[in-house]
């Protein structure tokens, strides 16, 4: 068995992952995946775990391949595993028609400190003409300190992650709007790696990236309750009620594809974000960063 040392966050959103190695799919392909999770502050240390060689790949957001692009390391991004941002708005009181103009005038509460999560959220704004100096975006603050606040009447808006968004409308609270689908297509997470290992190593990773496609396909065909019963050990701290509406909303958006590829127009979207942030210069040619192994 071939073992492959991925340095990663952990979270839900990676659903395909889990169901890939509850399956059994990467040792079909003589694969074993070692899984490190200490990843930093919004996964801000992926990239320097590989260059020290502490992983030989990593799963996150394009943004830090792009960024250390030109200064730091060069990476290859091999496939895409998430195409939509799966976060919720959350609101107190139900929108039924909600326009981003409600948030004029209101605070909206950022649930974790994560690069991605507020330029994705800034980019998207923007693009539907909202002035941000209207609305008081209140961020930089831990996920637990967050949740506390939020149940004890801060702030008006709440933007989260499943399985917090499921477990608050459980409790009440109402879905304001879903970046899945406001927010459009995107290629939120993804895996990527050296170009060295990724020549030395291309029929494990094709073998790796064909696992997750079986995965997202058996997703695609099994009730949530199934995926979410298949994935529990993975996830003890969340109920099963939750964790099979978490499963059962982000596939209703299509979050996973068994694509696995990265699309070059929402690629080129993100960038356009990525750039306006101020976190690379100039749009990187899809071909210098993307290679799409499992597409071969």
């Amino acid at each position: 068995m071939k073992k492959i040392r991925l340095i990663a966050e952990e979270h839900l959103t990676y659903v395909p992952h889990h169901v890939a190695e509850n399956l059994g799919l990467f040792a079909r392909y003589g694969l074993t995946i070692d899984v490190n999770y200490n990843s930093g502050p919004g996964g801000s240390w992926l990239a320097d775990v590989l260059a020290d060689g502490g992983a030989d790949i990593a799963r996150g957001g394009v943004w830090i391949p792009l960024m250390y692009r030109g200064r730091l390391e060069e990476l290859r991004i091999f496939a895409q595993l998430c195409g939509r941002n799966t976060q919720v708005i959350v609101s107190r009181e139900p929108c039924p028609n909600f326009r981003w103009s409600d948030l004029y005038g209101k605070k909206l509460l950022i649930s974790a400190s994560s690069t991605s999560q507020w330029m994705y959220l800034e980019g998207v704004l923007l693009e539907n003409g909202v002035d941000l100096d209207r609305i008081k975006f209140i961020r930089d603050l831990d996920e637990s300190t967050t949740n506390r606040l939020w149940r004890g009447g801060f702030t008006d808006f709440y933007l989260v992650y499943s399985p917090q968004a499921e477990a608050l409308v459980r409790e009440g609270y109402h879905v304001a709007t879903d970046i899945a689908t406001s927010g459009g297509e995107v290629p939120w997470s993804v895996y990527y790696t050296t170009p060295a290992y990724l020549e030395r190593n291309r029929q494990e990773l094709e073998g790796f990236v064909r696992a997750l496609s079986e995965a997202a396909a058996w997703i695609d065909n099994h009730p949530p309750a199934e995926t979410a019963a298949l994935i529990a050990p993975d996830f003890a701290n969340v109920s099963q009620h939750v964790l099979a509406a978490s499963v059962e909303r982000m596939h209703s958006h299509r979050t996973w594809s068994p694509d696995m590829t990265v699309r070059p127009a929402p690629f080129a979207r993100y960038q356009n974000m990525i750039m306006a942030y101020g976190l690379i210069e100039q749009p990187v040619a899809y071909s210098d960063i993307i290679d799409n192994v499992a597409a071969r």
